[in-house]
Formats: C-alpha cells, structure tokens, sequence
C-alpha cells in the first residue's frame, strides 16, 4: 500500500509539472528569454496572475525585497535558484537597473 501512494504521489507531481509548464507556455510572451525566466513563470504563476509581474512598477530594491518576501511565504524558488530570479526580474522588470 505505501508502495502504491508513493507512486501515485510520484504521478501527480509530474503530472502537476507537466501542466504548469505548459502553462507558463502559453503565458510567456511578456517575459524575456532568460536562464530564470521559466521558475519566475511557474514559481509566481503558483498563487499570482503573470500581469502580477509585467504590471507591478517596481524598482530593483523593491524587486528583491517582494522576491525575499514571496519565498519566506513560501514561493518554490530553490536556493540555487534564487540569484538568477532576482537577476531577471531586476533585468527585466525593475523600473531602474542596478
């Protein structure tokens, strides 16, 4: 039975994946080619609209202050991930350039 649930859990997370990216496929046009882009989409598209992102008009402090914030909430951002998204939502989205 442990077997079974284990495997079951095993499916719904790659099922899960599966369908987030190919969400975030569809949502990509605004944001940029990047080594990030794809975790930004599918971390933030997890509890946000993606115009949450394209329309916020933030500078680069206040980028890397929501992106601390989100992952304290919890946002999936793995902690080898964390300097490349930071990068690219400053790079792209931040009213001002560090």
């Amino acid at each position: 039975m442990k077997a079974k649930f284990g495997e079951t859990l095993r499916i719904a997370v790659i099922t899960a994946v599966m369908l987030l990216t190919a969400l975030a496929g569809q949502a990509q046009g605004p944001f940029p080619p990047g080594e990030a882009r794809d975790t930004v989409i599918i971390a933030c598209s997890q509890c946000h609209v993606l115009t949450r992102i394209t329309d916020n008009n933030l500078n680069a402090e206040q980028w890397e202050f929501t992106l601390y914030d989100m992952i304290a909430r919890g946002a999936p951002v793995h902690e080898n991930d964390v300097d490349n998204v930071r990068r690219y939502l400053i790079d792209n989205f931040a009213t001002n350039k560090r």
